[in-house]
């Protein structure tokens, strides 16, 4: 079977702001299309990695807490070779509070969670 990674669609509530904040981490523009009234669809991209955003304009109803299980998308993981130096770039952009911290996890991994403008929470992973 020849399967790999392509894309992951997210539901967001407002596209601009979450084009804005996928801009920041890195994420660039490839296409944007309205394939019906009221409906738009924005794809970005991160190398050869796709976002897919979907915008309506009725919103739709917020996903439930993160603190709350639930089946389905728990969260997007990005990788990275030097996550402190990410960290102190989000600081620096204001896009993390100044008391967030790298966790060490197992002594295999390094993360950092942060959220997008819906709630979206975002892994970002360092193998130690």
């Amino acid at each position: 079977m020849d399967l790999r990674p392509n894309h992951i669609g997210l539901v967001v509530s407002d596209v601009e702001r979450s084009i804005a904040f996928y801009e920041s981490l890195g994420f660039e523009v490839a296409t944007s299309m309205e394939p019906a009234p009221g409906r738009s669809i924005t794809f970005m991209c991160l190398g050869d990695f796709q976002l897919e955003l979907f915008g309506y304009a009725e919103p739709p109803l917020p996903a439930s807490p993160a603190d709350v299980p639930r089946i389905g998308f728990r969260h997007l993981a990005l990788g990275t070779a030097d996550i402190d130096a990410v960290l102190a770039e989000l600081k620096a952009r204001h896009l993390v509070a100044e008391d967030v911290q790298v966790r060490d996890v197992m002594g295999r991994y390094r993360l950092l969670f942060i959220t997008d403008p819906d709630g979206i929470e975002i892994e970002i992973t360092q193998e130690a």
